[in-house]
């Protein structure tokens, strides 16, 4: 006795399923992203003056870190000198606002640009070196800055600088500045990564010699990779400025700056755009919880980054994509089998009835 097949629909194997949840997976992530977006637009309305400057730094961190991923995960050049561009920026919009009386955001702006020449002219040093040799050149460049800092007393050497009373903005201008900073380098730096600069970028850091012999000149890719990695971070730097009201240069250049970045971005993954932004809420989160015992906080710092390193060598969010990739194939396979299961089952039961009722 015939039977009538099953439709399609109720036996899809479950790789087309999985093509449909591929599909629907990046709508899902820009809805997610469009909600975040509107929760942080609207931080001012249901955060505190404390909660606002905690948002703050995580915003720089977070800007920071991108602007570094972009230099040492996509460019593949691993600096340690970029706390160079966070004091860069900070003094810039001191000195600017103390003697030239141009509007506050063209001072924050100048910050940046400022931050990108000095890179530009440090590139015609470093651009030619690579791997470790890249590294030490950026250190040492920094380490040099500090010092002619720390003797420089137009800008105060040792004391630093205080900020003009014109300079003091509330948490809420604040928030939103580092916000919008935050907002405008993610935006850059993905469209710039999926353009084809972004790949010349990748094809030099993966080989140079082949990239050359495709007719991409590393030069000015890298060059111009760096002015804008330093750009981001000056006008970071500016902002820093703008909340403490006050630097020095022991802190304006310190190590600390291009240590987080590195830390942030090898914690959440490098080369990737989303790798930044978690590893700065884990880095900060784990800051902010064991603030009271700075040693305890080093050593839990510097364990996770082992851990990671070792066990997640990509970083959190492409080990979390990979688990929820396994989760949701995993599901969807489940869900299918039984699918197709009820449907052999009642196949089977209809053609059970038809027998009894012919028997009969």
């Amino acid at each position: 006795m015939k039977t009538h097949p099953a439709s399609s629909d109720q036996l899809a194997p479950p790789v087309t399923r999985r093509q449909s949840l591929r599909h629907l997976a990046p709508w899902l992530g820009w809805g997610v992203l469009g909600l975040l977006v509107l929760l942080a637009a609207l931080g001012p309305l249901y955060l505190s003056a404390f909660d606002l400057v905690l948002a703050f730094t995580l915003f720089n961190y977070m800007t920071m870190a991108q602007s570094w991923n972009l230099l040492g995960g996509y460019g593949g050049q691993f600096s340690l000198g970029h706390s160079l561009f966070v004091g860069a920026g900070s003094y810039t919009i001191a000195v600017l606002l103390l003697h030239s009386g141009l509007p506050l955001l063209l001072d924050l702006l100048l910050s940046g640009l400022l931050a990108a020449a000095l890179a530009t002219l440090a590139a015609l040093l470093l651009m030619r070196l690579r791997e470790a040799y890249f590294s030490i050149g950026s250190l040492g460049l920094a380490m040099a800055a500090l010092t002619w800092m720390l003797n420089w007393s137009f800008t105060g050497a040792t004391s630093g600088l205080n900020l003009p009373p014109a300079a003091t903005l509330d948490y809420s201008t604040l928030y939103y500045l580092a916000l919008g900073l935050l907002v405008v380098t993610t935006l850059t730096i993905v469209l710039l990564v999926r353009s084809p600069f972004g790949l010349r970028l990748m094809a030099i850091r993966d080989d140079q010699e082949a990239a050359a012999e495709l007719g991409v000149n590393s030069f000015p890719v890298k060059l111009v990779t760096f002015a804008i990695s330093a750009f981001f971070v000056g006008l970071a730097g500016g902002l820093i400025a703008l909340n403490k009201l006050e630097i020095e240069p022991d802190s304006a250049f310190s190590m600390n700056w291009v240590i987080t970045m590195i830390i942030i971005t090898i914690i959440g993954g490098i080369a990737t755009s989303t790798g930044p932004l978690l590893g700065a809420v884990v880095f900060f989160t784990l800051q902010q919880v064991l603030q009271n015992s700075q040693a305890l906080s080093s050593l839990l710092t510097g364990l996770l980054l082992i851990l990671i390193i070792r066990l997640a060598p990509e970083g959190l969010w492409p080990l979390a994509l990979k688990l929820g990739r396994r989760l949701g194939e995993g599901l969807l396979s489940r869900f299918a089998h039984s699918k197709q299961a009820e449907t052999v089952l009642s196949a089977q039961e209809a053609v059970g009835g038809r027998s009894r009722l012919g028997e009969r």
